[in-house]
């Protein structure tokens, strides 16, 4: 039987509940468009109105500008000073709840209060009061900000005391898809689905007047009772979530699982880590770029312009395509999966980015193709007139297959770089003795937050810039202009293929590959267990520093099948992605130094 010393495992339920603690914020993260369209209403004083048909002067779409333009940036402001912070603390904290758990549950606690504070304790607040509307908002915005911190760092942090086999590791992008579906899909199901019908909430508009012309605010059919059914729904949905991920934790979240040194980083040792681990500063540059990009192509704007502007039927293709996806993802990420356990989270990223890549050339193309006077060089998938029959082409199916199997691989990649992080802390375990899965999980999120916070600039740039007549982004209504092909083929294909390119150089630079990983678990089990025998961390640093160094019971057992062969893939990675792998030359526990008695 393999030793425990080994490896570190968890079991099987363990391993599927645990990533429902970044369901548990997706919740609020997808209810997070509502809230504030909520908000700005309540602030310009129009809530109450909202069911009316209102036209509201251009102040609202004023009051709308200057949030997303003044607002929101201060919060990635207050996100920068918050996020260290928290993980600093999560470093140091120490309880008979464990390190993750409080975090988990206080976070959980402070989203659940933001949503109250600004959609029922204070929505009867009168007009000539509204300057107290403003400051309850940005209290509540800033609970919110604090309480997504708290827990969303320990989706990353708390899987370093979890698990360290990689198999297990790799695991997570099968259950997070599961509980993005229960998370993200639900919520926007709910929320744009059903809860629109008239039989349920009673529906409305708000219009405003913008460059000389009557326009409607999208979502303005959402009222009241609308948020009396969301609110506690979102509230109860991400609380059963956290619960789940907590058990799944709890015999994890514990000491001996908590790395190899009890002493608390300082300030100065965060300096260092982010000035020695270069592999936490490639993973958060390839991740950073590669979610804006994924957030721009996804982005609501780029949807109505890609399936409405362009194709002309965005209510008959966004859905559809948006469910065929899933489909596609469910097929790469178990794929994803058994390669990242097999070989390495590195492996994966860097397998499934090129094919993403290569899947988009061939979207790319079919978008360069398209006609607007030719219908055959639209998406079709069925047409309601004179009854429901498909009028599906082969332009169509060809552009399917190609997205559905780039979406499925980039979405691969994007939900293998979280179990990257626990190996990055991992790594800066093995390179300083220092164990800090918090300052590793923020500073990652940081990076993310930063330049994900960029979309909204490109959107602008890149539709409302570049179509002549264009004065807003695209949504639901707008006409098509010519220009606006360009714009589709750069929003949807061309950035995201350019953050493609700079994941695959850093892959290239990056050197946690599965076996170095595996020198890396080796070294720091049996130095924390020499710690623990009363050696000084510094002592235990200096005996063992690569795995033939370390006794076989410390070094996790690889079976290779004896009929497994080298495959074109296989010939590929080692030539463009292993350069920058530093293996010990020697066999494991080949020149194995034994832990002293005393």
């Amino acid at each position: 039987m393999e030793s425990t010393q080994a490896v570190n495992r968890a079991k099987q339920w363990q391993i599927a509940l645990f990533p429902f603690n970044n369901a548990a914020t997706n919740v609020y993260f997808a209810f997070y468009t509502y809230f504030t369209y909520y908000a700005l209403l309540y602030l310009t004083g129009s809530v109450f109105t909202s069911l009316a048909g209102t036209v509201v002067s251009g102040g609202l779409a004023l009051a709308i500008s200057a949030f997303n333009s003044l607002f929101a940036p201060l919060m990635r402001v207050f996100d920068g000073i918050t996020d260290p912070i928290c993980g600093a603390l999560m470093d140091r904290t120490k309880t008979k709840f464990g390190k993750f758990r409080p975090f988990m549950v206080i976070g959980n606690a402070l989203l659940a209060l933001s949503l109250l504070l600004m959609m029922v304790f204070f929505r009867g607040i009168p007009d000539g009061l509204s300057w107290l509307r403003w400051v309850i908002y940005i209290v509540s915005y800033i609970v919110y900000v604090i309480g997504y911190t708290a827990q969303c760092a320990c989706t990353k942090a708390g899987q370093t005391c979890l698990t360290n086999d990689p198999k297990q590791r790799s695991q997570f992008v099968i259950w997070n898809m599961i509980g993005m579906i229960g998370s993200i899909v639900l919520i926007n199901v709910m929320a744009g689905g059903v809860l629109t019908n008239e039989a349920i909430c009673a529906k409305g508009t708000i219009q405003y007047e913008a460059d000389g012309a009557l326009r409607t605010l999208r979502g303005a059919a959402y009222g009241i009772q609308f948020y009396n059914i969301m609110v506690p729904f979102v509230i109860i949905l991400s609380a059963i979530y956290t619960t789940m991920a907590v058990m799944a934790i709890a015999e994890k979240d514990r000491p001996e699982f908590w790395g190899v040194t009890e002493k608390p980083a300082t300030f100065k040792d965060y300096a260092g880590i982010l000035k020695g681990n270069k592999e936490i500063r490639w993973l958060v540059i390839s991740a950073g770029l590669n979610k804006l990009a994924s957030t721009v192509a996804t982005s609501g704007p780029v949807a109505f312009l890609l399936y409405g502007c362009l194709m002309g039927d965005y209510n008959g293709l966004f859905i559809p395509f948006y469910a065929l996806c899933f489909i596609f993802m469910g097929i790469f990420f178990m794929w994803g999966s058994k390669t990242a356990g097999q070989k390495g989270q590195k492996r994966g990223v860097a397998q499934f980015t090129c094919f993403a890549f290569l899947f988009y050339i061939g979207v790319l193309i079919l978008l360069c193709l398209y006609n607007h006077d030719n219908p055959a060089t639209w998406l079709s998938l069925y047409s309601m007139e004179g009854g429901f029959h498909l009028t599906i082409n082969a332009y169509t199916i060809i552009f399917i297959v190609l997205y559905g199997c780039g979406y499925g691989a980039f979405n691969c990649c994007d939900n293998l770089t979280i179990p990257m992080v626990a190996d990055c802390t991992d790594y800066e375990t093995y390179r300083s003795g220092n164990y800090v899965p918090g300052i590793m999980g923020t500073v990652f999120s940081l990076v993310d937050k930063l330049i994900s916070s960029l979309q909204t600039l490109l959107l602008t740039l890149f539709i409302v810039f570049l179509v002549p007549g264009l004065n807003a982004l695209p949504a639901e209504g707008t006409e098509y202009m010519p220009g606006m092909e360009l714009s589709a083929i750069i929003c949807f294909c061309l950035l995201p293929m350019a953050a493609w390119l700079v994941t695959i150089f850093c892959m290239t630079r990056y050197s946690l590959s599965g076996e170095k990983m595996r020198e890396v678990q080796a070294v720091n089990a049996v130095r924390k267990a020499a710690v623990q025998s009363g050696m000084s961390m510094e002592e235990a640093m200096a005996t063992w520093q690569t795995i033939d160094q370390v006794p076989a019971r410390f070094v996790h057992t690889v079976e290779k099948d004896k009929d497994e062969k080298e495959t074109f893939l296989d010939r590929i990675y080692a030539k463009i992605f292993t350069k920058t792998e530093k293996i010990a030359s020697g066999a494991p526990s080949s020149h194995a130094i034994e832990i002293p008695e005393k």
